[in-house]
């Protein structure tokens, strides 16, 4: 009303801080809606905005309802660090209330995963990269290489053994684990879901994150049989995926062997301290195949062993009750803009990429101030 005072829009202030002296492009964040209402309860997550404060321009995010119960419980976002910084951020909201309308915000869409029958599966990607997960016993994951920035999902469905084009299908798990795939580990043996029930969700779809959950009912080993929930995830800006694996009312620890395929003609490096291995060379699927970069990054606190079989390489990792684990897995592909050129460039990506993992942005939430005198 005229002369009126003006009403306060509510806010929440940050600090993100990059804790390493390299500068990070695309730099992952994710916020707990939980830990915002401990701060400010009337957080209403259909109506807010997030700002870079120094520049009063919108970070890009986006809101992901991770357990399926009908309301956010994540905001996933990606920001560029320089070296050591701290960048404060806000995050604008308006109480919920009867005029409070839900809002979708316009970003650019940089990640997508999609189900084709072509797939015989599901794919995912980043403008960067893009992977493919087979849905049945074979749990093989592949690799498809782009020569430019953009999303290609769709178009692979279509073109997925054209060579010509700007995207390719450059890699083939076959019988492996492929690149990331993972397995149960029972007496030096890997166990695949052969008599398994398999079911598929999409939790988010871009524009910021894509992840996807497959779940296996009766996975299992002797006598036993598990429920296994996996979670696989990918940011814009990225190469990388992440792989969470949860077990279901377990009881005693098991292990699960995950890793890359074991091609004969290119050779493996392991680094045990930085906990990543890879193999770089022309393990393309094309004729003549060409250079390609695979790697695994696994939680080095959860290794028990490596293990090298006809097949893969494979780290061996623990899961103990009400546990999780996560690992990471990585691709790159020769040709094109995009393209990592030699195995020295690949290795410092990977190197990087491990380092960055372990060592992850951190959020401080301040505590709201209030307006009242």
């Amino acid at each position: 009303m005229p002369g009126g005072k003006r009403r306060e829009i509510p806010k929440i202030d940050m600090i993100v801080e990059n804790p390493l002296d390299v500068k990070r492009t695309d730099e992952f964040v994710v916020l707990k809606v939980s830990d915002i209402k401990k701060v400010a309860p009337d957080f209403y997550q259909n109506t807010f905005i997030i700002l870079d404060v120094n520049t009063n321009k919108e970070i890009p995010h986006q809101l992901d309802d991770v357990d399926n119960n009908g309301e956010g419980d994540e905001i996933a976002m990606v920001m560029d660090m320089e070296p050591k910084e701290k960048k404060k951020i806000l995050i604008r909201y308006s109480p919920q209330s009867p005029e409070s309308r839900s809002v979708t915000l316009g970003h650019t869409r940089r990640t997508r995963t999609a189900i084709h029958h072509e797939y015989q599966g599901i794919g995912w990607e980043s403008e960067i990269i893009a992977y493919r997960l087979y849905l049945d016993d074979r749990n093989s994951i592949s690799v498809f290489g782009k020569q430019e920035k953009g999303l290609s999902l769709d178009k692979y469905a279509s073109q997925l053994s054209d060579p010509k084009t700007k995207i390719a299908n450059v890699f083939e798990g076959r019988d492996s684990i492929g690149c990331g795939g993972f397995g149960l580990w029972n007496n030096e043996r890997l166990v695949r879901p052969i008599d398994s029930r398999i079911y598929t969700r999409v939790i988010a779809d871009g524009p910021i994150r894509s992840t996807f959950e497959v779940i296996f009912d009766n996975w299992n080993i002797g006598d036993q049989s598990f429920r296994i929930i996996s979670t696989y995830s990918i940011f814009a800006g990225q190469r990388w995926s992440s792989n969470k694996i949860k077990v279901d009312k377990l009881n005693n620890p098991i292990k699960v062997a995950c890793g890359l395929t074991k091609a004969k003609p290119v050779k493996l490096v392991k680094d045990d301290n930085a906990g990543f291995f890879y193999t770089y060379g022309a393990q393309s699927r094309l004729n003549p195949p060409d250079n390609l970069g695979l790697a695994l990054i696994y939680p080095k606190e959860k290794l028990e062993s490596f293990v090298e079989n006809d097949n893969n390489y494979l780290a061996i990792l623990n899961i103990g009750k009400n546990e999780e684990v996560t690992y990471w897995f990585t691709s790159a592909w020769s040709r094109g803009e995009l393209g990592i050129k030699n195995e020295k460039e690949f290795a410092e990506l990977v190197s990087s990429t491990s380092f960055n993992l372990r060592n992850p942005v951190t959020v401080t939430i301040m505590p709201v101030k209030s307006d009242k005198k």
